[in-house]
């Protein structure tokens, strides 16, 4: 079972004014304490009260010990849209951020490449690298990506079909697990680095070549060894931390935006809260919805067509030599197993694990309206494929496994979720509901984004404390969302 730091965060319970015994009052209530929950109330001061339902603040950014092997609960790493962000996170983690620039690996039938593969073709069989050139040449010369009618069109056009063939197809076959033309050629796809030519041709003459993909300016937190919190989860910590009045183990049930009041379950007791500004909700976006009283029929209705994959974190904990060539994490083609990636703790921490081993996790996703299978035929299954795939030395043992399952993991965008979405957010700003988030506002977005998303959207709220001017000392506020 996992080593759990249950309630290392010392709840404040504030005296506030309330009308019953059990009623408080803020004048922003959050609710979830994840990354964008966190980085909202701690911008927010004193005008805010956050409620989580689990035990223990972080969200997705959360990481468990096993015996002292951490693994984050799925694949993080930092980088930041702009200055500022960065500032702040530097101001939260100190010394403990440290430079984490990335390798990744691209695994094809046609060979073993540096990621992203379009950018180190070279690396390829030379048949399948001239074929990936000359595809790409046809697909600039033919097509537009903007007239993509869907996701598999998009990358046909944007790539060609050789380097589709070889990689994006099957490898976004088994992350989506569903017909990529089903899936909108839009609003998720930024972490695809667009083949520039210039760079392609470089990467086919010298495959060794460094690309400077999305997240190359990445940092993970290295805190000391005697650290009782390592793995992205340290952000979350030292964020709690900085939150005026943290509430866990409180479950929302219901918002009655008309009255301005959230109710929760907290020790089987039914509670309830009241806000005098706005409510913030980094709950999933259909949940959000389904737990307003004022929301129309129509509305909740299309809850059910928004579609979520979940995924599973497959950690083992492995006794033997650490790999070294082996990169940050490697993408998988293949299809015949499970595992769209694999990723390396001790690469991003090498106090991750004990000296003499290191951990790995492989990361698996699965449509999440699909009953799941049983927890250890996945272990087993993903085990096999890991001896497959040829990253487990025989020097080394496998001492331990665990799966974790985070749902949602990751949403999934149609050309019909677009208007629906809207729908929903639109729905929610008219009644005093701030979705924030990557679940809460249902889209692709990295750590860096929502927290620069929650301090633009805590500062556009009106609050009547005067702890949130005094909260405002770092700058201007960066283009964020629109809200």
């Amino acid at each position: 079972m996992p080593l759990s730091f249950f309630m290392y965060i010392p709840t404040r319970v504030i005296a506030m004014k309330g009308t019953g015994k059990d009623n408080k009052i803020a004048d922003v209530i959050v609710l979830g304490a994840g990354l964008a929950g966190l980085s909202a109330a701690q911008r927010l001061g004193d005008a805010s009260l956050v409620l989580e339902k689990e035990n223990r603040p972080g969200g997705l950014v959360r990481t468990e010990c096993f015996n002292n092997y951490w693994f984050d609960r799925v694949l993080h790493l930092l980088y930041f849209p702009d200055p500022l962000t960065k500032l702040r996170v530097q101001e939260i983690l100190g010394t403990d951020l440290a430079q984490c620039t990335p390798l990744a690996w691209v695994e094809t039938q046609s060979g073993t490449v540096r990621y992203p593969l379009q950018m180190h073709l070279g690396g390829l069989e030379k048949s399948s690298a001239f074929s990936c050139l000359v595809d790409l040449m046809k697909a600039k010369l033919s097509h537009s990506p903007r007239l993509s009618n869907n996701f598999e069109e998009m990358l046909l056009h944007t790539f060609g079909s050789s380097m589709c063939r070889i990689f994006l197809l099957p490898y976004n076959r088994k992350l989506w697990k569903r017909p990529l033309t089903s899936l909108a050629p839009f609003d998720f796809q930024w972490t695809i680095s667009k083949p520039n030519l210039k760079h392609v041709f470089k990467g086919i003459i010298f495959p060794d070549s460094e690309f400077d993909a999305y997240n190359y300016q990445g940092f993970y937190p290295r805190p000391p060894m005697n650290s009782s919190v390592r793995g992205m989860e340290l952000l979350s910590h030292k964020l709690a931390g900085q939150v005026f009045d943290l509430r866990l183990n409180h479950t929302v049930t219901k918002i009655d935006t008309k009255r301005c009041i959230v109710y929760v379950m907290n020790d089987q007791r039914m509670m309830s809260f009241r806000y005098r500004s706005n409510c913030i909700s980094t709950i999933p976006l259909p949940e959000t919805i389904r737990m307003c009283r004022q929301t129309p029929d129509d509305i909740l209705r299309d809850c059910d067509k928004l579609l979520r994959n979940r995924v599973l974190s497959a950690a083992f904990s492995i006794k033997g030599p650490r790999p070294v060539n082996n990169g940050h994490w490697r993408y998988y083609a293949d299809e015949s197993i499970i595992f769209t990636r694999l990723f390396f703790m001790h690469e991003f921490d090498p106090l991750t694990a004990p000296e003499d081993g290191w951990g790995v996790c492989a990361e698996i996703v699965q449509p999440a309206e699909v009953p799941m299978m049983e927890p250890k035929g996945i272990l087993n299954r993903a085990l096999n494929d890991i001896h497959r795939s040829g990253v487990l030395p025989p020097t080394c043992e496998v001492v331990d496994q665990h799966l974790i399952i985070i749902d949602p993991g990751y949403v999934v965008f149609t050309k019909e979720n677009k208007d629906i979405i809207t729908r929903m957010r639109d729905f929610l700003a008219d009644h005093g509901v701030i979705p924030l988030g990557r679940y809460g506002r249902w889209e692709y977005s990295s750590m860096g984004q929502v927290m620069r998303d929650a301090y633009t959207a805590a500062s556009r709220v009106a609050v009547t404390s005067s702890a949130f001017e005094n909260n405002s000392s770092v700058g201007n506020e960066s283009p964020g969302i629109e809200f």
